[in-house]
């Protein structure tokens, strides 16, 4: 458990660890520091970080041009307080993910912005959209209160 105050240990969960879950990792420690215990993971992880993503984290001056997407079994050795699941639609696999570690559980379900229809600037849109609606999450959440 993290000492009272300090934000818990967390991992994000959505479904290909290329889009919100990256984005997630890196607002938290955006806004806990660097050094907070924060890590993400896919269902089905894709083998690459979605190049969107990577274009609206530089806007907030995150870098995850290197981002390496991982499984929950990559992950299944880091520190959890809490799993936050980003995806409805892997909600089942994360609250058993949660319930192997013994962690707290929080459904936190973004649209997922790769199904936006459209030109670029419609697209970026959307990512966008994923991005701030992620970083609101985070930036309400007070340690030692309820995730949800």
């Amino acid at each position: 458990m993290s000492p009272a105050g300090q934000p818990p240990a967390v991992i994000f969960v959505c479904g290909r660890n290329a889009v919100r879950s990256p984005m997630a990792e890196a607002l938290w420690r955006a806004r806990f520091g660097r050094e907070a215990d924060a890590a993400s993971c896919g269902a089905a992880p894709a083998s690459l970080p979605d190049g969107f993503m990577i274009a609206v984290m530089e806007e907030k001056g995150a870098d995850l041009s290197e981002y390496e997407c991982r499984s929950m079994t990559d992950v299944a050795e880091q520190p959890a307080d809490l799993v936050v699941c980003l995806s409805a639609e892997v909600d089942g696999a994360a609250r058993r993910f949660a319930d192997e570690r013994g962690a707290g559980y929080a459904l936190w379900p973004i649209e997922d912005p790769t199904l936006a229809a459209g030109d670029r600037f419609v697209r970026l849109a959307a990512y966008r959209a994923a991005r701030d609606a992620i970083e609101a999450r985070i930036m309400a959440f007070q340690p030692g209160n309820s995730p949800r």
